[in-house]
């Protein structure tokens, strides 16, 4: 196999890294490859998807703000737009460095920019009020407002990471509100345990009504899946259970945050 292919095969994994362990799938790609020079001429368009994949929040140089690198701001290969300051800049998704600040007025969509910065706001407010790290940014976008929001929670230390990712695009024109919001998480302590989670909303909403839709919609969604949790605890983990284990000691399951796992689990917030 040329060393063309075996970059073509490897870095599809990349797109598929769990949140927070793109850089140690990108080192075994290296041991794969063995060639250096030839990766990183391979690998830039493969790094960029997942950048953007991924929602990666950057800081934009010479301004006070941050952006998040999505396809959504995207001006021409390389180079995003932040609408906040009407900055363009280049981004080497090899290093993550961002350089080449320029103005980026002549970019902004005057139609729906008055819209987008007024969702920037109360958005802003919103994922301040109800995530721990969470960023979020709007941008004009084919006619639309798209506001994307991720939150990322990297504990390696205690074998977990975990991400919250949710795009949702408005149409003024039509008033159709389209979203979909994502959860993956990585539990690696002697296994691999994945959760991977998607749902998606459509509705005709209000202009002024955006962010109280998103909002009700991410807290369905949220709760949902605590209420899955619940039901596994209660009823499919049981069900995989033997009635007694090798110990012949029936399962307390209502002391079983005492044991090990979720003992860690529930000490994990304070790492």
């Amino acid at each position: 196999m040329s060393t063309d292919d075996r970059i073509a095969k490897a870095a599809g994994f990349l797109l598929f890294s769990p949140p927070g362990e793109v850089d140690d799938v990108f080192n075994d790609i290296r041991g794969i490859v063995n060639d250096d020079e030839t990766l990183q001429q391979h690998i830039g368009p493969v790094l960029a998807e997942s950048n953007m994949q991924q929602f990666l929040a950057v800081d934009v140089p010479e301004q006070s703000s941050s952006v998040l690198i999505t396809p959504y701001n995207q001006v021409d290969e390389g180079r995003y737009l932040d609408p906040n300051t009407q900055t363009v800049f280049k981004f080497d998704h090899l290093r993550r460095e961002p350089s080449d600040p320029q103005d980026g007025s002549h970019l902004v969509v005057a139609e729906t920019e008055e819209l987008r910065a007024a969702l920037q706001k109360s958005l802003s407010a919103y994922v301040a009020a109800h995530y721990s790290s969470g960023t979020v940014s709007v941008f004009s976008h084919e006619g639309s407002v798209v506001s994307c929001i991720v939150s990322n929670r990297f504990s390696p230390n205690n074998y977990w990471n975990g991400s919250w990712r949710s795009v949702w695009s408005f149409n003024p024109a039509s008033g159709q509100l389209n979203g979909s919001t994502k959860v993956r998480v990585h539990y690696f302590e002697e296994g691999n345990v994945q959760l991977d989670t998607q749902s998606d909303f459509a509705a005709d909403v209000e202009a002024g009504k955006v962010k109280e839709a998103i909002a009700k919609f991410e807290g369905e969604f949220q709760q949902g899946i605590n209420d899955g949790y619940g039901m596994l605890a209660e009823k499919t983990f049981r069900g995989l259970r033997r009635t007694l284990p090798v110990t012949r000691n029936k399962i307390d399951w209502e002391k079983i945050a005492n044991y090990k796992i979720g003992g860690e689990l529930a000490n994990a917030d304070n790492n």
